[in-house]
């Protein structure tokens, strides 16, 4: 062991040739995912190996010790740096952490620490999105000339603590020496899947059943005096999910969450059947002596069960404007009867209801049936 040990000195023989600190990670936990403001914490412990040539000794002239243990200040180490923190630049390692060395010179520290970077996040398919974060270390004020950061394996999942929120997918680390710049980084890269169980029943499926509810307005009597309220009040109860939502992603329009796509569509959608409503109030409240169109006439004619299947009995009804109870055409019995005959704004207004209903059913089962096919194609 050499007696004028520097600790400011790096470990080589020849200056001229680049250290080597071999880098392994071993991954304890997900401590925080801030989407919002893309921060990333992880908890766990290096293994970081390196040799030094003053470091060696002959175990039989130190009462057969093979290893010492010195705390770290005392000694020379990498001041390793996350280059893409979150907040500020720290090195690795507390003050009160140790470096053991072994007599053969090599060096074996093991720092914990909980590893703080930015992480920026896609939320397309919120809330079953993958996001990959990576934490990028340098050995802080070296060049790659002088240490040569190396990676000796994956991220070790071995004593990972399984997250609420995200699923692992896969964790590796990679070595990277750029050379234009005379650098040495190691990036660790984290794969992970959310876990959508939480959204999906608090947002997602809660959503869905107030559209249900809403086009359920259509069915409804009229004259409950109720069907307005009962629109709007759903309408705005979709609007608070929105709102929800809205707290819970990044402030990004690039790129955009599904989600909230589908959620703005629940919300027009919600508006439409407002106004569908209003629609329909406006027409049961017409002059029943006002003239029906035709068409209109043909369109609760062919909503009806018994509706009239010849030409002839189309002809007779829509150019009816008898008012008798009876009438003959031609000297021939009545087709039809003045019950079968007459169809007034009210009958129009039922009519519109049922079809007002059955397209927002429709409406709605597309529209989440759709977007759950292309939120989980990645599933």
């Amino acid at each position: 062991m050499v007696m004028d040990y520097n600790k400011k000195i790096r470990p080589g023989d020849d200056q001229s040739v680049a250290a080597q600190i071999n880098v392994s990670f071993n991954l304890g936990a997900i401590q925080e995912f801030d989407e919002v403001n893309g921060k990333y914490a992880v908890i766990g412990f290096f293994r970081i190996t390196w040799y030094d040539s003053r470091m060696t000794w002959n175990p039989l002239d130190y009462n057969d010790t093979k290893t010492m243990l010195f705390l770290q200040d005392d000694i020379w180490k990498p001041s390793l740096v996350i280059t893409n923190p979150f907040s500020k630049i720290e090195k690795i390692g507390k003050d009160f952490m140790t470096v053991r060395y072994s007599n053969n010179g090599f060096a074996y520290w093991t720092p914990g620490e909980i590893l703080i970077s930015s992480c920026s996040v896609d939320i397309t398919y919120f809330p079953f999105d993958e996001q990959i974060c990576t934490i990028r270390l340098m050995a802080w004020g070296s060049s790659s000339n002088e240490i040569v950061l190396q990676s000796f394996s994956d991220i070790n999942l071995n004593y990972y603590t399984e997250h609420g929120s995200w699923k692992i997918n896969s964790a590796s680390a990679k070595s990277i020496v750029d050379g234009s710049i005379g650098l040495s980084f190691i990036d660790m890269s984290i794969s992970m899947k959310r876990r959508p169980g939480f959204y999906v029943v608090n947002i997602v499926l809660p959503v869905i059943f107030l559209m249900v509810l809403n086009a359920c307005v259509f069915i409804l009597p009229p004259n409950s005096g109720e069907r307005v309220s009962y629109a709007i009040t759903v309408l705005l109860a979709i609007a608070v999910f929105l709102t929800l939502i809205g707290d819970n992603l990044p402030k990004t329009s690039e790129p955009m969450s599904l989600l909230s796509y589908f959620l703005m569509f629940g919300l027009v959608f919600s508006s439409l059947i407002c106004f569908c409503t209003i629609l329909c109030l406006r027409l049961q409240l017409k002059d029943k002596n006002r003239h029906i169109p035709s068409f209109l006439k043909r369109l609760v004619l062919c909503c009806r069960r018994d509706k009239p299947r010849t030409d002839r009995e189309w002809s007779f009804i829509l150019n009816d404007t008898s008012n008798r109870p009876n009438s003959n055409v031609n000297g021939n019995e009545s087709l039809i009867t003045n019950d079968r005959n007459d169809v007034s704004w009210n009958d129009f207004c039922l009519t519109l209801n049922t079809i007002f209903l059955w397209v927002s059913f429709g409406g709605i089962s597309f529209s989440a049936l759709l977007f759950f096919v292309v939120v989980t194609k990645s599933i």
